[in-house]
């Protein structure tokens, strides 16, 4: 490990799209400030459609049938996000990791690739092998997405970050054209190994991986609120 301080990392469970996002933007400014370290926040989130920058209303799909009692479909939230990148969607058993922190040697390229490497590498535990595949950023297993990325960068310290499909209702990826593309379909660690792991156990992973990826020194995981993290920076 290096002699950067230890990274602080928190567990916000399941949490809302929106007070998430602003929580970034508050650790992104004060870390760009230099009175901040920055932080790692692993969480799910609750079933939302969010659109990046470049993204438009019309990647968003709507159930295209209702369910066979004649109730209305389930259509989720849609939200804009200030991270780059077209549309994607989050929802309970996918892991969503966001390291707030300054982009190491200010290398963006070789960034995107550690946040990707962090994610193969955690599911190689499980026996997964998972891809990259040229100009699409993420991770696939046999054409199958598996795990997506976005990021916001703002004087050089990154926001947002990674999602990677655990156990989520994947039925759900048919309401939005995923990254840009209407063929693209999803895959998760549950239907590849038949299992779906506890999450507190994939957070650990992660954090375990993460530190070895970016050789950098993590505080522990620490179990807290949105809320609760927003005071501190108050």
């Amino acid at each position: 490990m290096t002699s950067v301080p230890g990274l602080p990392c928190y567990d916000l469970g399941l949490a809302p799209y929106e007070p998430v996002q602003a929580l970034q933007g508050a650790l992104r400014r004060e870390c760009a400030a230099g009175r901040h370290p920055g932080a790692l926040l692993l969480l799910e989130h609750e079933a939302v459609i969010t659109l990046g920058v470049r993204a438009s209303m019309a990647e968003v799909r709507r159930p295209l049938r209702p369910p066979e009692d004649g109730a209305a479909g389930p259509s989720l939230p849609v939200i804009r996000s200030e991270r780059g990148g077209l549309g994607t969607l989050h929802a309970p058993g996918q892991l969503v990791a966001y390291p707030v922190m300054p982009i190491p040697k200010r290398d963006l390229r070789t960034y995107v690739w550690q946040l990707e490497e962090v994610a193969r590498l955690l599911l190689a535990q499980y026996r997964v092998h998972a891809i990259r595949i040229t100009g699409r950023p993420g991770l696939y297993v046999d054409g199958h997405k598996i795990a997506s990325l976005g990021l916001r960068c703002e004087r050089w310290v990154a926001s947002h970050g990674t999602s990677l499909n655990i156990s989520p209702d994947l039925h759900l990826f048919a309401q939005i054209v995923s990254c840009g593309d209407p063929d693209l379909h999803h895959t998760s660690l549950a239907v590849l190994t038949g299992h779906a792991p506890a999450m507190p156990e994939v957070k650990l992973v992660y954090h375990r991986v993460f530190a070895q990826v970016f050789r950098r020194e993590l505080g522990p995981l620490l179990t807290t609120t949105v809320t609760g993290l927003l005071e501190t920076l108050a």
